[in-house]
């Protein structure tokens, strides 16, 4: 919504060859009142290369219609739903409609708190795309310059 913060993300987009490995992610849980603003930016971006991704989906209350009117590419679900896939049948059963519901709209889904194996091979089981989480790795102290 800043006018400053916008055109400084796109004056360093230009200059920054791997844009295409940019993702930006927006809150589940933010309310957007301007919508026209909000997809000027995601078309604006996109342009670069970059993709876009609901965070946290799954965790409050969920709006489809965000993935609808922003025409988003990825759905990182919610670790709560996640963390305890290999204990929760209502848990496992949101995620595959999650992901169904997602593929039928050309959406990756990533799955967030992949914390163990038997996690893991539940997540791929329902069609999860990627995962992220201790599993997969630890979180690294780098940093990635764009200018």
């Amino acid at each position: 919504m800043d006018r400053d913060i916008s055109d400084y993300i796109y004056s360093k987009l230009a200059s920054f060859s791997g844009s295409r490995r940019v993702i930006f992610e927006l809150l589940e849980s933010d309310g957007i009142e301007n919508y026209s603003s909000v997809y000027a930016f995601i078309e604006k971006v996109k342009e670069y290369g970059c993709q876009i991704a609901i965070d946290d989906f799954g965790s409050g209350y969920s709006n489809f219609i965000h993935l609808l009117r922003l025409k988003v590419g990825m759905i990182k679900i919610d670790g709560s739903l996640i963390r305890d896939l290999d204990s929760d049948e209502n848990a496992q059963m949101m995620v595959k409609t999650i992901v169904e519901f997602s593929n039928k709209l050309d959406i990756l889904t990533i799955a967030e708190f992949v914390h163990s194996d038997s996690i893991n091979k539940i997540v791929k089981e329902l069609g999860v795309h990627y995962s992220q989480g201790y599993f997969i790795g630890h979180p690294k102290k780098e940093l990635v310059q764009i200018c």
